[in-house]
């Protein structure tokens, strides 16, 4: 009786991850910035990953949780990827990224 109870609301939270991930589908769609779009791809990921993990529980596979580190993963370097790429054509001297900013550089204000 306790499991099928588990087992429920394990299957819930599995449809309201995803009812709530077509909501951080249109935020990423209609978002005006693109701030909001890569958090809506990150909160994407995550909430795939909790999907994955809760299958794996659900069907016993333990396999899944390997899937799921390693989606993990991709999706952290592709977050990284986007943010390098948008950043980059915007910064105004991009051979200046990293370097500290000496007193002859920083220029009156």
């Amino acid at each position: 009786m306790i499991e099928t109870a588990y087992k429920v609301m394990l299957w819930c939270g599995i449809a309201f991850l995803s009812v709530s991930i077509l909501f951080c589908l249109l935020r990423g769609i209609l978002g005006p910035n693109f701030t909001d779009r890569v958090i809506s791809v990150n909160l994407i990921s995550s909430k795939t990953i909790i999907m994955i993990a809760i299958l794996s529980f659900l069907l016993e596979e333990s396999g899944l949780v390997d899937i799921a580190m390693v989606y993990a993963l991709i999706s952290f370097v592709a977050v990284v990827v986007l943010s390098k790429c948008y950043l980059r054509p915007h910064h105004p001297n991009p051979a200046n990224i990293g370097r500290p900013v000496s007193e002859e550089d920083a220029g009156d204000d």
